[in-house]
């Protein structure tokens, strides 16, 4: 079984298992085929995920003394490359499409062109790289040299950095000052350091919202005009502008629904508070126009993820409990961890099967 140490902990802020066990990682690279036996995986129905999905290729992602792969985060680059954020490790990697290891970027501390705890990385509209590391945005060359770092952005915790253009970032996670119903996407002016709106509010009944605000993961998605968003407990993709006005929302039918958010008095303490409660995790645009949208929820041994598929107005294309973590979509191709290694820098790449 392989275990994602620290998976998705920003949304969760919750203890998790421990790391892969030095001797997972003494499996050799490229030493098990592509068509080798699956052991049985208690989180990942490979049967049904097999049945949905043809594997292309196996892909290793380079190690070497001074990089190794804990908690992967992906984005796609420029043609025929992978950014690869280890938040844990402090490093943004560029790797190809082979996973052969181009750059590092960074490291763990507090100057220029470091990170404390980086979450997510992605070419802008001029192909440079911006870094989003918690509580300050940084960007770098396009060939990962450091540029400009600014720091003390209006948020209580940062999930993640999208470019807009013109010095303008869309920011996400929950903003500071939105003490009663957080908003978890603002537009930042970086030239002027201010927010030029906050939207995607919480939307919870006040009973619910303490809990609430202790999930604070967002994902979107830039498309043209268009930021498609989802929220941790909201069961709704929404549709906004550029600008942040909302355009239209649509309903997810998740493999599992979210369910009811607990109601409690401060803040998530324990697993008990949470253990089964499915939580939205991640957004991605097919190249077929289509959605997935990626969801989890905390069990004994670790954490179970879902798979939903849908068109634009809700109806599903496909429904899949217990798939494994899908970490990149680039256009028909689809980036999972491996379910037959717990290596974390072992990966998958498959494609929608065609429905006969």
């Amino acid at each position: 079984m392989k275990r994602n140490t620290g998976f998705y902990q920003l949304f969760l802020l919750l203890p998790v298992l421990s790391a892969c066990s030095v001797e997972a990682r003494q499996e050799q690279d490229g030493s098990i085929p592509a068509s080798r036996q699956l052991p049985e995986e208690p989180t990942v129905d490979t049967a049904a995920f097999f049945a949905a999905f043809e594997q292309i290729r196996v892909l290793t992602l380079e190690e070497n003394e001074e990089v190794i792969t804990v908690i992967p985060i992906m984005s796609a680059g420029r043609t025929g490359e992978l950014i690869v954020v280890d938040e844990r490790e402090a490093q943004v990697r560029l790797y190809g499409e082979d996973g052969s290891l181009r750059t590092v970027i960074g490291r763990r501390g507090e100057g220029p062109g470091e990170f404390t705890y980086p979450v997510s990385a992605s070419r802008t509209e001029d192909n440079r790289i911006v870094v989003g590391d918690i509580s300050r945005i940084t960007v770098f060359s396009p060939e990962g040299g450091f540029e400009s770092s600014v720091g003390n952005i209006p948020m209580t915790l940062l999930i993640g950095v999208k470019d807009l253009g013109a010095d303008r970032f869309l920011l996400l996670g929950p903003g500071r000052g939105d003490v009663d119903q957080p908003r978890f996407l603002h537009i930042w002016d970086s030239a002027a350091e201010q927010v030029e709106r906050s939207f995607l509010p919480m939307g919870l009944p006040p009973a619910q919202r303490p809990a609430g605000r202790s999930f604070p993961q967002v994902s979107a998605v830039i498309e043209g005009d268009t930021i498609w968003a989802v929220w941790a407990l909201s069961d709704t993709l929404y549709k906004f502008s550029r600008g942040g006005e909302r355009l239209a929302a649509a309903a997810m039918p998740l493999p599992q629904p979210t369910g009811p958010v607990p109601v409690i008095e401060g803040v998530v303490g324990g697993r008990e508070a949470v253990s089964g409660l499915t939580q939205v995790a991640d957004v991605f645009l097919l190249g077929n126009g289509e959605v997935a949208v990626q969801a989890a929820r905390s069990g004994v041994l670790g954490f179970e993820t879902d798979l939903l598929i849908m068109d634009r107005v809700g109806q599903p294309k496909l429904q899949l409990s217990k798939s494994p973590r899908l970490l990149l979509v680039d256009g028909d191709e689809f980036y999972f961890d491996d379910p037959a290694s717990i290596l974390p820098n072992r990966l998958i790449v498959v494609r929608r099967r065609v429905a006969s």
